[in-house]
């Protein structure tokens, strides 16, 4: 059955070759794609940073550019958490005494409230087992409903440095101070940590843990250890074993409120559909997609790879090139639209160095009926074409018919293709994949200056834009002729990754929606086949509430109580399922 089914797939794409006739290269207007980029990747834009007057300013260029093209621009708005503000209302009191704002700060993911409670220093706040290993700062302290003190960082063992590190990040420790029952959790910089003792910035984009964290000076910090003769320059050298006395500050009670606010901002989806000419393969549908968002001027918080740089990031290559390739497909299949049997949604994404924002939003409030959508073409990075390496097309492995079609779109190109089966990637593709559509991602690779300010216009291969453009208007032409769909197959991993911090033992083996910040929990956007979330009885659209009976608020919780699992344990899982309580056993 299988061979047949390959040799009636082969014969339909031999007859598409013999009856296609594609537009030459020439068609493809190398003046409109230098238009183009010039203007999305222009200094007035300041990097399209979402939400921002860049931003905005781009979508009304991509708008009217669809306008040009005798298209109906349309979009679709959605809200995000742009950054986060100290609020007006922090404050810390000892034994009754304020101290001076300046001296402390909360954190991004700390809870708004008000805690009055003795405090207890528990070194750096550390908990670690493991079959070689265990270290424990816990262990004979009794924390639960008390504030705790403790060092960022990690203690300078070099020897145990891989399994310390891991649960080290500030975020880490809140959590764990909140599963132990402390009530909240005040850090500080110790010398070898930070010479310079900077408060860490709130705009942090981390969700809130259950409990408030502060980052207070060494000179505060100081003043507590004073009441009992310490001061942190004495304690710090002592902190090489897990055997802190919480005497170090007895007698200290803190009063305090912690106080963060979220500041929401707003972008948009900019699409336009293309109706075939076909009576009935017209209602099926093409997605060509390109996100139009990037870094803004960069600098701390943000996915610069230069954090320190403060400039302007122009985001040439990334994303600007993607979209001047889409904008020049539209026209081009605007033109020919006579020829095209299927119809084409052409669509610029916002919010995708978010976390593909846009495209999460895009396919669960879809213009049409999204199982009406036969394959999705990605445009990401598609402007530094290096005629050695070629131009790398990913998603192959998504569809049966996906390597003849790329052979014949190559036809008259004469690219040198790489490919790559997984339909899952850091890119919009990724979203589609998970409603299972067929995708193409189309890119000419990462290079130096990703997310840097030197990803500028000047560095672009305008001639190998023209020839990907041509590339993929080929492969959309062919896909469109097809006598019938694409034939799904799932290719790779449809599960989480690890984000920065985290270092996995297993996963349970579904892609959790990282764009849903409305909910508290996590939900499940596809579980994959054969994996633990599968066997247990985990489903798509499950909300994850509790890991072993501790609370998973949102999805760095997730990762955080993912860290700790290992291969073979047994677990349980809470899920919300269309309004009710599931309890699941899942064996990892």
């Amino acid at each position: 059955m299988k061979i047949l089914h390959s040799f009636l797939i082969a014969n339909a794409l031999l007859f598409i070759v013999s009856c296609t006739t594609y537009k030459s290269a020439s068609d493809v207007s190398l003046s409109g794609i230098e238009r183009n980029l010039n203007y999305l990747a222009s200094d007035d834009l300041q990097g399209r940073y979402p939400g921002t007057r860049g931003d905005a300013m781009a979508g009304s260029y991509i708008e009217n550019c669809f306008r040009n093209q005798k298209l109906q621009p349309m979009s679709q708005e959605f809200s995000f958490l742009q950054y986060l503000k100290r609020g007006s209302e922090n404050y810390i009191k000892v034994n009754g005494k304020s101290i001076p704002g300046e001296r402390f700060s909360p954190f991004g993911f700390s809870k708004d409230t008000i805690i009055s409670s003795e405090v207890v220093f528990v070194g750096y706040g550390l908990s670690v087992k493991t079959d070689s290993f265990e270290w424990d700062d816990y262990a004979r302290v009794d924390v639960k409903g008390k504030w705790v003190l403790a060092l960022r960082g990690y203690p300078d063992l070099p020897e145990f440095e891989d399994y310390l590190s891991i649960s080290s990040g500030d975020r880490d420790k809140a959590m764990l101070a909140g599963d132990k029952g402390a009530a909240g959790l005040i850090l500080v910089s110790g010398y070898s940590y930070d010479a310079g003792d900077r408060l860490a910035e709130v705009h942090e984009k981390l969700a809130k843990t259950g409990i408030p964290v502060f980052q207070v000076s060494r000179q505060w910090a100081d003043s507590l250890l004073k009441v009992n003769h310490m001061v942190l320059k004495d304690v710090e050298p002592l902190l090489k074993t897990p055997s802190v006395s919480h005497e170090l500050l007895k007698g200290v009670t803190i009063d305090a409120r912690s106080q963060v606010e979220n500041i929401m901002g707003t972008t948009a989806n900019h699409y336009a559909i293309i109706e075939g000419s076909d009576p009935v393969l017209k209602d099926e549908y093409i997605v060509i997609g390109a996100h139009f968002d990037h870094l803004g001027t960069g600098g701390p918080g943000s996915s610069s790879r230069r954090p320190d740089t403060v400039a302007v990031h122009n985001g040439a290559d990334d994303n600007a090139s993607g979209v001047t390739a889409m904008l020049e497909l539209a026209g081009m299949i605007s033109k020919n639209r006579g020829s095209m049997k299927r119809s084409f949604v052409f669509v610029a994404f916002g919010g995708e160095e978010m976390g593909l924002l846009g495209s999460k939003y895009f396919v669960n409030h879809f213009p049409v009926d999204i199982s009406k959508v036969v394959a999705m073409i990605n445009l990401d990075m598609v402007g530094r074409l290096d005629y050695n390496k070629g131009l790398q097309v990913g998603g192959t492995g998504t569809s049966a018919e996906a390597d003849s079609l790329i052979s014949m779109a190559n036809t008259k190109v004469a690219l040198k293709i790489s490919k790559s089966r997984e339909g899952s990637g850091p890119s919009d593709h990724s979203s589609f994949y998970g409603k299972d559509i067929p995708v193409f991602f189309l890119t000419t690779g990462a290079h130096s200056d990703y997310h840097t300010p030197d990803d500028d216009v000047r560095k672009i291969n305008m001639q190998g834009m023209k020839e990907v453009t041509q590339f993929a208007y080929n492969l959309a032409s062919d896909i469109s002729a097809l006598p019938g769909k694409l034939t799904f197959r799932e290719a790779g991993p449809k599960q989480e990754s690890a984000g920065p911090g985290y270092r996995f033992k297993v996963t349970l083996g579904f892609m959790p929606d990282f764009s849903d910040n409305d909910i508290e929990g996590v939900r499940v956007d596809f579980v994959s086949k054969g994996k633990a979330a599968e066997r247990g009885g985990i489903k798509n659209g499950d909300i994850i509430k509790a890991i072993d009976g501790l609370p998973v608020k949102n999805i760095y919780d997730y990762m955080y109580r993912l860290g700790k699992l290992t291969k073979n344990q047994i677990i349980s899982v809470e899920v919300l399922r269309n309004g009710a309580k599931e309890v699941l056993i899942i064996q990892l």
